[in-house]
């Protein structure tokens, strides 16, 4: 069996893939630049002449044959890149299995559009499974449980100031979280805050940035600092990178999302959650040590335990 990833594009994307071909055939699927122009080509033909004059079939047959595509294979895709420019015709002529992952937050009209593409629709957020009829998964880490392990050791200096690591675009949150920068300033622990500055920006804050990190520079950080902190967005109830990174790395968070209580991992000792703990709790919390979890509860939340998952429901998917 093998894993064809398609579409995932970013730098911790790729570091996750990256980190699962050394224990499974996977590989990343991306178009050659020759076969993006010749689909360029046919769709301003068509467009031109407003018809199908000219399909694009024989150019995905073609990326695809070298490949000897069966049907125990899987084409795994994700929810932001999968209807980009030749990707859906990839997708069409892909003779294996087909699984979608969402990882933000969608509506009915997008359910509706991915009807009969996919064997299996996957999203992260229970709530947005239960609406939409999606299978729920974990959300994972770009590193297994030993990946993890091993970057820590490579990365982690010494340190004895407390520190509050968050990275992310504003999407209308910058007032949650400058008022947890100004609740750690009262327990002096710092606050390394970067808020990428987005449409949703509506006010200057000390803590924008133009441009977020690159991956490497955030698992630095993240890995260096005491605490993380984890502000979801509105509509939001599914876990982040950020969560699994304070799980991963044994790290404290600060987090408002109040579902996280319900997860396997949940240790109150780890996890404040913004409005359901009191302030005066705060300066003990960040001065106290966080409680590794054992290795069988982050392998559910690995890169690993996201294929073998896929693997079991698409087979069942076969048999039935």
């Amino acid at each position: 069996m093998r894993y064809f990833f398609l579409g995932w594009i970013a730098d911790y994307e790729q570091t996750m893939i990256k980190n699962l071909s050394l224990r499974h055939s996977a590989k990343t699927i991306s178009t050659p630049k020759k076969t993006k122009r010749l689909n360029r080509y046919i769709t301003k033909i068509n467009t031109l002449f407003n018809a199908n004059l000219i399909s694009n079939s024989w150019l995905a047959k073609k990326l695809w044959r070298p490949h000897k595509i069966t049907a125990n294979d899987i084409l795994i895709c994700n929810d932001w890149q999968f209807k980009r420019s030749f990707q859906p015709t990839l997708i069409k002529h892909f003779n294996g299995k087909k699984v979608l992952l969402v990882r933000n937050i969608v509506d009915a009209n997008f359910m509706h559009s991915i009807e009969g593409i996919f064997d299996k629709v996957y999203s992260f957020d229970a709530a947005q499974c239960q609406a939409f009829g999606m299978d729920y998964m974990n959300q994972f880490f770009p590193y297994g449980v030993d990946d993890a392990k091993r970057l820590h050791e490579q990365l982690a200096a010494p340190s004895s100031a407390s520190k509050c690591f968050f990275l992310g675009r504003d999407k209308g949150r910058t007032d949650a979280i400058e008022s947890i920068a100004e609740k750690l300033g009262h327990v002096d622990c710092i606050a390394d805050f970067h808020i990428v500055t987005d449409d949703k920006t509506q006010r200057h804050s000390q803590y924008h940035v133009d441009e977020g990190l690159s991956y490497d520079e955030n698992i630095r950080k993240s890995i260096n600092a005491t605490v993380l902190a984890d502000i979801n967005q509105a509509g939001q109830s599914g876990i982040t990178l950020r969560v699994l990174e304070s799980m991963f790395f044994n790290k404290k968070l600060i987090t408002s999302n109040p579902t996280i209580a319900a997860h396997d991992f949940f240790r109150p000792e780890n996890i404040f959650i913004i409005d359901h703990h009191h302030p005066d709790n705060l300066e003990a919390f960040i001065n106290s040590k966080a409680t590794a979890l054992p290795n069988e509860v982050l392998h559910q939340y690995s890169p690993d335990y996201m294929l073998e998952t896929i693997t079991r429901d698409t087979t069942c998917t076969a048999r039935t």
